[in-house]
């Protein structure tokens, strides 16, 4: 039985699929994302009213048994004795549209080497049917070893491949829908945009609740989650753990990153290469450079974030069940915490009409910055309430520093916080609060 749990928009991804699905001849399409982000659901949606195989593979040296019999309860019995039987098999249904998606396929490579071959070979039998082969799979440094990297098995073979990403701030209310607008981004900073972490909140109760209950508590199923991925990632788990920690620890810049992490400058290119291509980590620089020459690095998952800067630290405590203290810790930082994912916030509605992004040079530093042709807009982010007598000396400041960009066009200043009193008295500037912001920026 496919695991149900609530499906928020996904329509892009939707449509994506239904146009592969009526193009009517051979499609091999790899799904690939991080756990949790929802692509079992999305593909269970897709299939609800097709023809339809769903396999899900596991490590079993029997996983072809296990095939078999949810085959057979759709086509009558079959067994098969190797990889050959089953791609014939398929090949022998596939004279019609049928979706046959095998989920975490992964595995299928980690109990037998050869899968990626053999399906190589067999596709030049199926691409002259009407099947639409869908591999599903999680273990992102695996799938691209096996499908999505130059030279890999699959990689001239598949006809399109969907990464599925976790949702925008803009999707995530319909997990929450009785939080307001300040407690939506403060989950968002928490939890980011996971189908699966979302549906953990519980938004009767406040934030902290939620952290202390569905986080702090060893027995919550997020307590150990970042952890038990990166060990399924991952083979040399340790080193990957290591760059993590130096990162949400402070460690922005390369030699930074290689110094607090021990691991040497000559092998930590490939380590965060993995962890952007994973979705952790991402390579960030200024927004008006076209090539990375500044680079800093940072956590772009939310709740790795959290998970790095305050269960991990304080797992002596939690393991024995002393909660409390550290969610007072949490209590006592949390704006700052939460401000970061506020201004990716900000860029997120911004990107809808501009190139947006972070600006910095030396100890000079922009939370915001849009490029579209002929107008450049700068932008403080603060999550905090704020009179208009200081949100106007924030706004003087900003404009000081707008002046060390070197980028041309109309250029406007403006500020995004939680609230600003007397906002109206600010003219000549762009202003927003947060019930803008959860309108969208225009």
């Amino acid at each position: 039985m496919i695991p149900t749990g609530m499906f928020v928009n996904r329509e892009f991804e939707q449509n994506f699929l239904n146009e592969k699905y009526n193009s009517n001849r051979a499609e091999l399409i790899i799904v690939y994302g991080k756990r949790r982000v929802g692509k079992t659901r999305l593909l269970q949606e897709f299939v609800r009213d097709k023809k339809c195989l769903y396999l899900m593979a596991d490590v079993s040296e029997n996983v072809l048994d296990s095939f078999s019999r949810v085959i057979s309860k759709k086509y009558g019995f079959v067994r098969f004795g190797n990889w050959d039987d089953f791609f014939e098999f398929l090949y022998s249904i596939a004279r019609e549209r049928v979706v046959v998606v095998i989920d975490e396929f992964q595995y299928l490579y980690k109990v037998n080497k050869a899968f990626p071959t053999i399906l190589q070979r067999w596709w030049e039998t199926l691409k002259d049917s009407k099947i639409m082969l869908i591999l599903c799979g999680s273990i992102i440094s695996t799938i691209y070893k096996i499908s999505l990297g130059y030279g890999s098995a699959l990689y001239g073979r598949k006809t399109a491949e969907l990464e599925l990403k976790p949702l925008k701030f803009a999707e995530i209310k319909n997990f929450l829908p009785r939080y307001s607008s300040k407690e939506l981004v403060e989950a968002y900073a928490v939890l980011g945009g996971v189908p699966r972490y979302l549906e953990e909140f519980d938004d009767s109760v406040d934030i902290a609740s939620n952290i202390k209950n569905k986080i702090l508590n060893r027995t919550s199923f997020l307590y150990n989650e970042p952890m038990n991925l990166l060990f399924e990632e991952f083979k040399d788990y340790s080193r990957y753990f290591g760059i993590l920690n130096a990162i949400a620890e402070g460690a922005t810049t390369f030699n930074e990153i290689s110094t607090k992490s021990k691991v040497p400058q000559n092998k930590l290119s490939k380590y965060l290469m993995t962890l952007e291509r994973i979705g952790i980590v991402k390579r960030m620089y200024p927004v008006t450079e076209k090539k990375a020459k500044r680079t800093l690095y940072r956590l772009s998952d939310n709740f790795y974030r959290f998970w790095f800067r305050y269960v991990h630290p304080n797992r002596s405590y939690l393991e024995i069940g002393e909660a409390d203290p550290v969610l007072e810790e949490i209590k006592s930082d949390f704006n700052t915490f939460v401000s970061l994912a506020f201004e990716d916030i900000v860029i997120e509605t911004l990107s809808k009409e501009y190139k947006a992004g972070k600006w910095w040079f030396k100890d000079v530093e922009i939370d915001v910055v849009g490029i579209k042709r002929g107008e450049v807009v700068f932008f403080e982010v603060k999550w905090k309430d704020l009179n208009y007598k200081e949100a106007l000396k924030i706004l003087e400041k900003l404009e000081k520093k707008g002046e060390k960009v070197k980028t041309d066009g109309l250029r406007k200043y403006g500020i995004v916080a939680r609230n600003i009193k007397e906002k109206e008295k600010l003219e000549g500037y762009l202003v927003y609060d947060l019930d803008d912001l959860t309108k969208g920026l225009s």
